[in-house]
């Protein structure tokens, strides 16, 4: 296995001078000879975008830190035919590390992978923060294109984003740190990421036998749209013995399989043994007109501080334009499983699962809760549709105890004024099937 030191190409590991040209160096070399590790130590190696090649574990030592550059044009688009660009998130194509058609590769090391992300956002005004509680910032803006437009109909439809200074398809900031398409054999270990670019951390898509272990993510709670672990449409993934803080959803499941021009299931996902915090959904699964997610499990979890600790939630877009990350499949949700969780300090819904109008689902059925301890501003609220109903779903083992803001310190208390609409019983509608078993409700 060839052993292949960044600084042996050139690296300098100051902080000051980039060092994109002599890592992406030792990777291909790594790579066109039989693969091996390509190893940072002791130093801040400043770099834009790098591309992971097969058969190459990219290995930061703990004295070591890969920091993002701070100038957005040392992440220039993805440029490929492996995978349709034109949808992807965001309208963004942008990432720090890239993996494309790869096997066996792998991010290790008790290091640290910062972004610089406060390099690309600004500060809100007291007006912007009262309409939207938990964010202190926003990204900055960036011209569009010459001679193109913002699909200003459709980004407008669902949810807070964009924000004006915020639009979808200008942001400045590169939208993914790291962005795996179409990999097999991929392992992240011990690294710890941080100071996201108010972007998802790890965009797994199409991808096959992906493991994340012990890998940390430590992203700002107040930037926006800062996404912890992002699996889409991929099979035999597992997240095991992580930390993830973020402000937007720390671990996504979804089956968005427009970027890979074939539809593509997502399955066998099993997350264990987490500590998760989000402003958003500690847990999400599914989005607007997703495919087919199934046989997922969810267990040993630690929920604190978050807004919505688990969610299914479908959103609808009425729009003619679409969402930019927006499917075209009717959503399958099925054979899912949450045990043993403890969810504490929780802001509003604990527990989220409803299907909007206008959205394309087929089917949510055969989810299950056990376990479960939960401590929260609200109570669940699980809601399918007059013509949609959701199947066959069990509480067994749940205590649900509904907690005042006063017992949820943070510093965006003031800001949560506006939240406080508490659901003092839980809401179950157009449900099939549903069980109750040594489950209860109560008000603390």
């Amino acid at each position: 296995m060839k052993n292949c030191d960044v600084k042996t190409y050139g690296a300098a590991g100051d902080g000051v001078k980039k060092d994109t040209g002599a890592v992406q160096a030792a990777i291909d070399d790594c790579s066109a000879n039989g693969g091996g590790r390509v190893t940072l130590s002791e130093g801040r190696f400043l770099c834009g975008r790098i591309d992971l090649k097969s058969g190459v574990e990219l290995h930061i030592e703990r004295d070591a830190v890969l920091l993002g550059s701070a100038d957005a044009d040392d992440f220039p688009d993805v440029i490929t035919d492996f995978w349709d660009t034109e949808y992807a998130p965001r309208f963004n194509k942008r990432c720090f590390i890239y993996a494309e058609d790869c096997e066996d590769i792998a991010i290790t090391g008790r290091g640290a992978i910062d972004c610089q992300g406060e390099a690309y956002v600004v500060p809100m005004t007291e007006e912007e923060m009262a309409a939207r509680p938990l964010m202190s910032f926003v990204r900055k803006p960036m011209p569009l294109p010459e001679g193109s437009e913002p699909l200003s109909e459709a980004t407008t439809m669902v949810g807070a984003y964009p924000h004006p200074l915020d639009p979808r398809n200008t942001s400045l900031a590169p939208a993914r740190v790291v962005m795996m398409m179409g990999c097999r054999n991929v392992l992240v270990e011990d690294v710890t990421m941080r100071n996201q670019f108010a972007g998802w951390s790890y965009w797994v898509c199409g991808c096959y036998n992906v493991h994340f272990h012990r890998a940390h993510i430590n992203a700002p709670v107040d930037m926006p749209n800062n996404d912890g672990i992002h699996i889409n449409c991929s099979q035999n993934v597992t997240v095991s013995d992580c930390n993830i803080t973020c402000g937007d959803d720390c671990i996504v499941v979804r089956a968005y399989s427009a970027p890979l021009g074939k539809n593509t299931v997502c399955e066998k996902v099993a997350v264990t043994n987490c500590n998760l915090t989000s402003h958003t959904c500690a847990v999400r699964v599914g989005w607007i007109n997703d495919g087919v997610m199934r046989n997922c499990t969810f267990s040993n979890l630690n929920i604190t501080e978050s807004r919505c600790a688990i969610g299914m939630y479908l959103p609808s877009n009425p729009a003619k334009a679409r969402m930019s990350d927006q499917g075209h499949e009717a959503t399958l949700i099925e054979n899912i499983s949450f045990s043993n969780i403890t969810i504490d300090r929780n802001y509003g819904t604990p527990i989220r699962i409803e299907i909007q109008p206008h959205n394309l689902c087929r089917a949510i059925r055969h989810v299950y809760f056990s376990g479960m301890r939960v401590f929260s501003a609200g109570m669940p609220v699980i809601m399918g549709r007059e013509d949609r109903h959701i199947e066959h779903f069990s509480f067994n083992d749940c205590h649900f105890t509904q907690i005042g803001y006063e017992d949820i310190p943070t510093k965006f208390a003031e800001r949560l004024e506006n939240l406080r609409y508490p659901l003092t019983a839980p809401t179950f509608r157009f449900v099939d099937d549903l069980h109750l078993n040594s489950t209860f409700f109560s008000v603390k």
